[in-house]
């Protein structure tokens, strides 16, 4: 995504997280039901249209959602939903793409509470090699272009027992959506949503001299806050910071170091 549809996915991925951390026990059903979701609406050209239209007042598009999907899904798959209607996108494709991406983020959240976030961004990886490499399971998938949900089912089969569960099941969704991006590129892509999703799992600290455990604490549960799920903290002692603290939550750069303030007023004054 670009442009306003990048922002507008930055700010529904917030709220998401923000329910599902509320609510964890139901995030593989919020996952599915946000898959439904999309694929309900992809298969209408006109719902689409009407929901990605910028011209188009937000309270139709709203109701839209709530007369279609206000009875089918629970209230946090519904609210999510509702979150993307209410945005504006580049594309009418993005809107699908946040919607599948919002249910492969609830996926995500799991694997990271199961500890197993590392486990499946690495299989999702093997699996596009696996599918590159084998050119009877590329044919295979090709075959079933037009039938998604057996292309889907193909590679479940083909996957299980040796993967873990959600990385099957992210990875089956990725073949299973209508697309003309090829099944291997679909698995990758996904792979790498993992990766950034899983560094963003980590808050890189940098401090001249060692935290508490209660300062650690607040510090997580202030970065859990601002990201709207659990943010796990790694220190590290760096002499060279001196005073402050200097934070890295995947690309987010957070540095109030001495040394920091220091550059930034020579800057002004150079300027």
């Amino acid at each position: 995504m670009r442009g306003t549809s990048s922002t507008s996915f930055g700010e529904v991925l917030r709220q998401a997280e923000s329910a599902f951390a509320a609510d964890p026990g139901s995030l593989e059903t919020c996952a599915q039901e946000l898959f439904s979701v999309a694929d309900a609406i992809d298969s209408s050209n006109q719902l689409v249209r009407v929901l990605s239209d910028p011209g188009r007042p937000a309270e139709v598009k709203e109701a839209a959602v709530r007369s279609l999907f206000g009875d089918r899904v629970s209230p946090q798959t519904l609210g999510s939903a509702l979150e993307v209607a209410r945005h504006r996108w580049s594309e009418q494709e993005d809107i699908l793409d946040a919607l599948e991406l919002l249910g492969v983020s609830a996926l995500l959240d799991l694997a990271h509470s199961e500890g197993a976030l590392e486990q499946v961004e690495g299989e999702l990886f093997e699996i596009s090699r696996l599918i590159d490499a084998s050119g009877d399971l590329t044919a295979a998938l090709d075959g079933l272009r037009d039938e998604p949900s057996e292309r889907s089912a193909l590679l479940r089969r083909m996957l299980d027992g040796r993967a873990h569960r959600l990385a099957v099941a992210l990875a089956s969704r990725a073949v299973g959506r209508r697309t003309e991006l090829k099944p291997a590129r679909r698995v990758e892509e996904l792979a790498r949503f993992a990766s950034e999703r899983r560094r963003r799992a980590f808050a890189e600290v940098s401090s001249a001299v060692p935290l508490n455990d209660a300062q650690q604490s607040r510090l997580s549960a202030v970065l859990s806050g601002i990201y709207g799920r659990e943010i796990q903290v790694n220190l590290q002692i760096d002499p060279d910071v001196v005073g402050g603290l200097r934070i890295q939550v995947g690309d987010d750069l957070y540095d109030a170091t001495v040394l920091a303030r220091l550059s930034r007023a020579r800057s002004k004054l150079v300027a």
